[in-house]
């Protein structure tokens, strides 16, 4: 069934739904037209196997989509999707958090950041590749690596690009990049768009600190059997700049971490980004 849940709520009639069987080697598609109700069906489906169902629509020049396994114990699944009317209103985008974790490496830095955007409307920002949301990344960044939440993204004019619509509710982008570290005292700048209502920085290294101006030293958080120290600040204003500056940094040629691989899954974990934010501040 599509649903649109801009006000007033309504099922979404004469809306054509793409399914796409995706297998080992393969991939086939059908296509259906939802009904008055909005209700849509896609019969006859093989199930077993390595085989994931997707199914898409676009509604309002917005792509959403549900990915759905059928087994033989489970061969129907009821499909509910959620659509918005569209804006292109870039103003209801707020910063939610800034994460970040950072790991010492040889005789350099990695880290590992999530980006939380939130949208308190019922309609969807549309975005387009001609004119993308941008994600800069701090200066001296190297190695940059997308990790979750993008579409198709690409670094230009020191930025991350890419055209993600903005639902309502949180969106959330992860990436990863080194730092090379030339002295025992340097600084990470982020130019934020949209603001951060919180800044979380976890420190794997006992040895490095955050000395920036209005952040304190929280509560540790244990993760991957390890103990991480915790730094929080924020807020940051929208199209204001935000520099970490850290103390303490080892310019030896340390090895990485054990459990860096297991950090990078933690973030990915909208949940730890909740836990971390300050109060109050078959048939388809």
């Amino acid at each position: 069934m599509v649903v649109d849940r801009t006000r007033p709520v309504h099922p979404v009639a004469r809306q054509p739904v793409m399914l796409e069987i995706v297998e080992r080697g393969s991939t086939a598609q059908r296509r259906t037209v939802t009904d008055a109700a909005g209700r849509f069906a896609f019969t006859g489906l093989a199930v077993g196997g390595i085989r994931v169902f997707v199914v898409r629509v676009r509604y309002g020049g917005v792509p959403y989509e549900s990915r759905v396994a059928l087994t033989a114990s489970a061969p129907a699944r009821a499909i509910l999707i959620s659509v918005y009317e569209p804006t292109r209103d870039r103003a209801v985008i707020h910063g939610a958090a800034l994460f970040a974790v950072v790991e010492t490496a040889r005789g350099a830095l990695r880290v590992s950041v999530v980006e939380r955007l939130e949208n308190a409307t019922d309609r969807t920002v549309a975005v387009t590749p001609a004119d993308p949301l941008v994600f800069p990344i701090p200066s001296g960044a190297e190695a940059v690596e997308y990790i979750g939440g993008w579409r198709d993204p690409r670094i230009a004019d020191g930025a991350i690009a890419d055209a993600i619509p903005v639902l309502p509710g949180a969106t959330q982008v992860a990436y990863a990049f080194g730092v090379t570290v030339r002295a025992p005292a340097l600084g990470i700048t982020w130019a934020l768009p949209y603001g951060a209502a919180d800044v979380e920085i976890l420190v794997t290294d006992p040895r490095v600190r955050v000395a920036t101006a209005g952040f304190h030293r929280a509560a540790d958080v244990s993760a991957a059997g390890r103990r991480l120290a915790r730094w929080s600040g924020g807020p940051v204003l929208p199209g204001a700049d935000l520099t970490v500056s850290l103390e303490g940094v080892p310019v030896s040629r340390d090895v990485w971490p054990g459990a860096a691989a297991a950090l990078l899954g933690i973030l990915l974990t909208c949940g730890l980004t909740l836990a971390l934010a300050r109060r109050p501040r078959g048939a388809v």
